[in-house]
């Protein structure tokens, strides 16, 4: 399911990151990247937003399909490789795990072993090339390449023009690459294998391409929209972990903290965030601020965390996949209140448009967008739509915003969202109020004792209309 462009969609996830789209449009601080001579041609005022669910759903709005080099965001893909080709105990005889608080173009290597701080840092990232299996550069960057198009979904081609600019200007990575090979990090000839590098570094994706290869690290390797096993699922938790300590470089403390999600930026204007087990989200905007990464991707991705729940350490606990315990038509299940044969017929046929779903469990941000994604599905057919919450144990702020989207896009096109069983959940009632009204979104949502009282609102609705 893919949505996007500009107009009025029906999932709150597309309408939400659309109204984050149109805040940020006009933040213009920040400067496209020109220490490479090619990215100074950049258009600064693109501007995309993709998320994609672990389950193959894709949300997208603005320039998602415009293509730029992938840059650093490559460094966590190609360290992944490396870890599958070498393993992790030998890979980190080579480059460190630790974060080093500096630039990603500093010069950090250890004192006594002469390894990187970590494989973020370009320093890393070179000697993570070289251990990728491959008896040159050029079959190095074919496996890297070839990779990289499982965990995107299609095959990927590298910039020229970008690739010739970084390696005629790249002369602080020979110099770092040459200090390697002095420490014994790395082996062979330097330039072969910063040629890969600076390969790696060119390689042409799109911010939907971007959303699809974090959601693969999410969906432990496995591409949601293929399902080909990209990356061994075993170094998944390594490549996520060093993202989350290390891959903002020396914001990486403040990310953590704020944000709360394992990330990766790359100067060419792109940014990914990985909820592990559940979604990912990619930015791209090229205006960059002063550790090289893009300004309104990190606003965004604050949004996100803040306002949709997303923090590692706040995300609901359970499994999204059970929420739904049943879903069926009043037509199917009736209210108990005893019709008229008259009133039966009628609503024999007005019954199909309420659809119920009862759901079950802790409803978070991944429980509901699996609810409102079903809902989508559903709701062509329908014109009600009945949430039962009675054996729902707690609703955390992410799905009160998604359901609260999801009532405003319904009622837009005349249809209803109607809750039921609600008596325990107050907190959850009140929010909705607030956020009705913060909004401007109107009347707020209509909630009944339980199931049957909402089921014959919906009848006596239709009988009335007849």
């Amino acid at each position: 399911m893919n949505f996007s462009g500009e107009s009025m969609d029906l999932s709150p996830l597309h309408n939400y990151m659309a109204e984050l789209h149109q805040k940020y449009a006009d933040l213009n601080s920040g400067e496209v990247a020109d220490y490479i001579p090619e990215l100074k041609k950049t258009n600064p005022d693109w501007f995309g937003i993709v998320m994609v669910t672990v389950d193959g759903h894709v949300y997208a709005i603005g320039d998602t399909d415009i293509s730029f080099t992938i840059q650093s965001i490559s460094k966590p893909l190609t360290y992944g490789i490396a870890l599958e080709d070498k393993g992790a105990d030998y890979l980190r005889t080579k480059v460190n795990v630790e974060p080093s608080g500096e630039a990603f173009n500093r010069i950090s290597l250890e004192h006594k072993t002469g390894r990187p701080r970590n494989a973020m840092i370009n320093a890393g990232a070179i000697t993570t090339v070289s251990q990728v299996n491959g008896d040159n550069g050029e079959d190095k960057f074919s496996r890297i390449i070839e990779k990289y198009s499982l965990l995107a979904g299609k095959p990927l081609q590298v910039d020229n023009d970008v690739y010739q600019s970084e390696k005629s200007t790249g002369h602080r990575n020979r110099a770092i690459s040459h200090m390697l090979l002095n420490s014994g990090v790395i082996e062979g000839e330097p330039e072969d294998i910063l040629d890969a590098y600076f390969k790696q570094c060119s390689i042409l994706v799109t911010c939907k391409d971007l959303a699809i290869m974090a959601a693969t690290l999410a969906n432990q390797g496995r591409n949601p929209i293929t399902g080909i096993q990209a990356i061994n699922k075993r170094y998944v938790p390594n490549i996520l972990s060093i993202m989350s300590s290390c891959g903002m470089y020396d914001g990486s403390g403040a990310w953590t903290y704020d944000i709360g999600l394992p990330a990766k930026s790359g100067v060419g204007g792109g940014i990914v965030a990985v909820l592990p087990g559940k979604s990912a989200i990619a930015v791209f905007s090229p205006r960059l601020n002063s550790h090289g990464s893009s300004v309104r991707g990190i606003e965004v991705c604050q949004s996100f965390s803040d306002e949709l729940g997303l923090h590692i350490f706040k995300s609901d606990r359970q499994s999204a996949f059970t929420i739904i315990r049943a879903s069926y038509t009043i037509d199917e299940v009736p209210s108990k209140r005893m019709r008229s044969k008259k009133a039966s017929s009628i609503l024999s046929t007005h019954g199909k448009k309420v659809r119920v779903y009862e759901l079950t469990g802790e409803l978070g941000f991944s429980a509901a967008e699996v609810v409102l994604s079903q809902l989508e599905h559903d709701i062509k057919d329908h014109e009600i739509i009945i949430l039962g919450l009675r054996r729902v144990t707690s609703i955390d702020q992410a799905a009160t915003q998604l359901i609260a989207r999801m009532t405003r896009t319904l009622n837009l096109q005349n249809k209803q969202l109607i809750l039921s069983d609600t008596h325990k959940h107050a907190t959850f009632l009140n929010t909705l109020d607030n956020i009705f009204s913060s909004l401007d979104y109107g009347n707020s949502i209509q909630a009944f004792d339980d199931i049957d009282h909402a089921t014959e609102w919906c009848e006596n609705y239709y009988l009335t209309q007849s």
